[in-house]
């Protein structure tokens, strides 16, 4: 899926009531890497959402004794994609809850709730680097298809996503927005040791002159906001995204 046709507006909409739970139809599962599965899922009426926020989803499907039956997801399309997608990694290791996304079937329904988080791209005119590891991607691609829906070329926004698997979800969709706007460097990683070598490299080109978006696991994210502020980011500078349940 690559964007949206570009609008060059701003679009102004309210916000989903809180609290509100909103029932999606299943359309269908895209497979990203070996792990990471999309699903796609039509927009419901009032159903509204900023870049980079996440949500409640309720697999209706599951019921399983024990487990809370439902799970925290970033949304990874915008709004104005006139529908819902969420990615998540599923393994032989995950819950059940969570494999039995794996069986959802065109026409089935869950429920999303709860809109909220503040991880986002203040100033496309401010040196702004977006730093993903693994599923924390999910948010990034929503942040870049806003980009590209307003017609934003980003003055300096480099996205450094790793994943040491060597296979990286939504890839064809990067490359394509990679291409299409000279403000935008993409770097796709699978070596953790080139991964920090290229977040110190821009640390200490930029400093304090940019922003630093990191969305990962609560350990990654930890160990790259240490390492910026060893390299002198000050703390305002830097936002984190935490995917719970990850390692």
């Amino acid at each position: 899926m690559h964007g949206v046709v570009c609008s060059c507006t701003m679009e102004v909409f309210s916000m989903s009531e809180l609290k509100k739970s909103y029932e999606m139809v299943f359309k269908k599962m895209i497979m990203e890497t070996e792990e990471i599965y999309s699903f796609v899922f039509e927009k419901p009426e009032g159903l509204n959402w900023l870049p980079g926020q996440h949500g409640i989803f309720r697999n209706l499907e599951c019921k399983v004794e024990g487990d809370k039956n439902y799970r925290i997801f970033s949304f990874a399309s915008i709004a104005e994609e006139d529908f819902v997608m969420f990615s998540t990694r599923i393994t032989d290791e995950s819950t059940d809850c969570k494999r039995k996304l794996l069986e959802l079937k065109p026409g089935d329904k869950m429920t999303a709730e709860d809109p909220q988080g503040r991880f986002r791209i203040e100033d496309f005119d401010k040196p702004t680097c977006l730093l993903a590891g693994g599923i924390g991607i999910t948010p990034v691609r929503s942040l870049l298809q806003n980009m590209d829906f307003n017609c934003i070329n980003p003055i300096n926004l480099r996205v450094l996503y790793s994943d040491d698997r060597g296979a990286f979800a939504y890839e064809d969709t990067l490359k394509w927005l990679n291409k299409k706007y000279d403000g935008l460097e993409l770097k796709l990683i699978s070596d953790r040791n080139e991964f920090m070598e290229e977040i110190e490299a821009f640390a200490n080109d930029m400093g304090n002159n940019a922003d630093y978006l990191i969305s990962g696991t609560p350990g990654m994210n930890k160990a790259i906001t240490a390492k910026l502020l060893s390299l002198g980011v000050e703390k305002e500078n830097i936002k984190t995204d935490n995917f719970i349940g990850y390692q």
